[in-house]
């Protein structure tokens, strides 16, 4: 895996910190070397918490920081639920860099606001970082985010977008609500 160079000393963290952190929880030896980015995860199979999924977990982790989310956001995805989306705009925008610019603010939106309404209402992570955007959050909120940052590319209104995040965010909370308080005979 290829990590930005710009990103490097973020993985690596105050004294290794970071580093150390996701190779712990995980048992993973992870491998980086700070001269050209290249980044090896390696499993330590004695360890007692050995998993061969950690490998998969380690790279999402590592992969995350790199498009720009900070190490605790980041180690979300050490849950099950939790997952990774990442939109490249080159792909599915094209190569104009007028356009990718563009619709990066329309994600974003004035002063940051529609990107914190999609945090808030989907309850995720989203990081517009280069030509990519990314979204951390459990299954659930995954579908309602990926949705909302769809409809901004389709070009969409913010307003018409809000209100579907509003409204999945209602819905939610009244399902929560009924588990809450549903009678039991």
């Amino acid at each position: 895996m290829k990590i930005g160079k710009n990103r490097i000393a973020v993985i690596i963290g105050k004294g290794g910190e970071t580093k150390k952190t996701i190779e712990d929880a995980l048992s993973v030896k992870i491998v980086l070397d700070s001269k050209t980015g290249d980044c090896e995860i390696k499993p330590i199979i004695e360890s007692p918490q050995y998993n061969p999924l950690n490998v998969l977990t380690a790279e999402k982790i590592i992969n995350a920081i790199n498009r720009g989310f900070n190490p605790v956001k980041a180690m979300k995805l050490i849950e099950v639920t939790f997952d990774l989306q990442i939109f490249n705009l080159y792909d599915i925008l094209g190569k104009s860099e007028k356009k990718v610019k563009r619709m990066k603010g329309r994600i974003i939106g004035r002063g940051g606001e529609m990107r914190k309404a999609i945090e808030r209402y989907a309850e995720s992570f989203i990081s517009v970082y280069g030509k990519t955007i990314s979204i951390i959050a459990d299954y659930e909120n995954l579908q309602i985010s990926r949705k909302a940052v769809n409809m901004l590319l389709s070009g969409v209104p913010h307003h018409t977008v809000l209100r579907f995040l509003e409204n999945k965010y209602n819905e939610k909370k009244r399902e929560e609500f009924r588990k809450l308080y549903k009678p039991q005979f």
